[in-house]
């Protein structure tokens, strides 16, 4: 086995590739990814036994072979190369690595022990633009549970209906909802399915290092898109990425879906809200940091004041907190405001978490009585998504 190959095309096959890679594993092999070389083009693999991430690039086969090795040693070394042609070789039970100066030696394990990456031979096809995806996962995956005690509640639920992706996720404090088009999809059948968030916000972190989109889901290529094929059986699903004859790298990342009954989110989202507040974003994550300063020490609590003027349009926006240890902080602004107002309390970390991911310059927040949900969402109409906060019960 042998082949040439970009320094910078190996570094980005092996950064990818190793998205599934576990270092730390009773299972040696799995410490290890699995590089094929044939037809002029180089796959690297890696898995976990509940994903699996394949990167193709192009590269010069000398002789065609496979074998495995520790994925993060090559990978660092890799990486630290300079840029130019660098010669992969197998030679008995180790590899070579080498490019002008710079030579390694790396421990190979049999192929044929590295676990089997199973195909999706019928399924499901949708597709949809990347930046549209990455923004829906970036909103909705943080909500998702980190406890493992009910695994339902550690994924993202995905609904197609209507040639629309609904993603939902939560923790029973928190709820995030986001939608998006799946464009020109014709005869696509209505179904759900719960990804792991871990997953989802792995594909994102993919089309990340592709350059497909920038830190925030915007478009870099604003045609990219994604395939995303479902199992028939509903066990699993592969994410489609790139396309080697254009771009030059094409990634496959595979899941395990997650078995069980998503609980009926719709439920407990209030069908009307009786006080609506219009409010700067920054002005909104300035009073709720500004209150968390006096909150870390009575569980990280702050209270929300809605107060309206006569008139029914605007009114004062008041975020307080107090601890007997530490004091008490009031800090307020003008808002606009409709409805009757009122008192609601919060864990300010999941607020500060929902308002770091919308984009938007003004945020709407909705609420009825105290111990009701309220209801975050930006002011951008074409962008659907909201998310769900559970209150904490005031204390007199």
């Amino acid at each position: 086995m042998k082949f040439t190959i970009l320094q910078s095309e190996f570094a980005k096959a092996l950064n990818i590739s190793g998205k599934s890679l576990l270092t730390k594993t009773n299972l040696p092999i799995l410490s290890n990814i699995l590089i094929k070389a044939e037809d002029s083009k180089l796959e690297v693999v890696s898995t976990d036994l509940e994903t699996a991430t394949r990167a193709i690039v192009k590269t010069k086969v000398g002789a065609e072979g496979e074998i495995t090795v520790a994925g993060r040693t090559l990978s660092e070394f890799i990486s630290q190369l300079p840029e130019g042609e660098v010669v992969f070789e197998k030679l008995g039970g180790e590899v070579v690595v080498s490019t002008k100066g710079y030579n390694a030696r790396l421990a190979t394990m049999p192929p044929e022990e590295f676990p089997a990456i199973p195909k999706i031979e019928k399924g499901i096809t949708i597709e949809f633009e990347a930046p549209d995806f990455v923004r829906g996962v970036i909103r909705v995956a943080f909500s998702a549970a980190q406890d493992e005690g009910r695994p339902v509640l550690t994924g993202v639920l995905g609904e197609i209906n209507k040639n629309k992706l609904a993603m939902v996720a939560t923790d029973g404090y928190r709820l995030g909802f986001a939608e998006i088009n799946l464009g020109k999809t014709t005869g696509v059948p209505s179904l759900k399915m719960i990804i792991p968030a871990k997953a989802v916000s792995e594909v994102a972190k993919i089309l990340a290092d592709m350059g497909m989109i920038d830190g925030a889901g915007q478009a870099e290529k604003s045609r990219d898109k994604i395939k995303m094929v479902v199992g028939e059986a509903l066990n699993q699903v592969n994410f489609r990425i790139g396309d080697l004859a254009k771009e030059g790298v094409e990634v496959e990342f595979t899941s395990r879906l997650i078995e069980g009954e998503f609980p009926n989110w719709q439920k407990i989202i209030p069908s009307v809200f009786n006080t609506k507040v219009i409010i700067d974003r920054q002005d909104f994550i300035r009073l709720v940091r500004i209150a968390s300063i006096f909150a870390r020490d009575s569980g990280n609590i702050v209270r929300l004041k809605l107060e309206g003027d006569k008139n029914g349009k605007k009114g004062v926006f008041t975020v307080n907190a107090a601890s007997s240890q530490v004091g008490s902080s009031d800090a307020s602004c003008e808002v606009g405001l409709t409805g009757k107002g009122g008192e609601i309390a919060f864990n300010f970390r999941y607020l500060l978490e929902i308002l770091s991911v919308v984009e938007d310059e003004l945020i709407t927040f909705e609420m009825n009585e105290s111990l009701n949900p309220g209801r975050i969402t930006g002011q951008d109409a074409k962008d659907n998504f909201f998310h769900i906060i559970m209150p904490v019960r005031l204390q007199s």
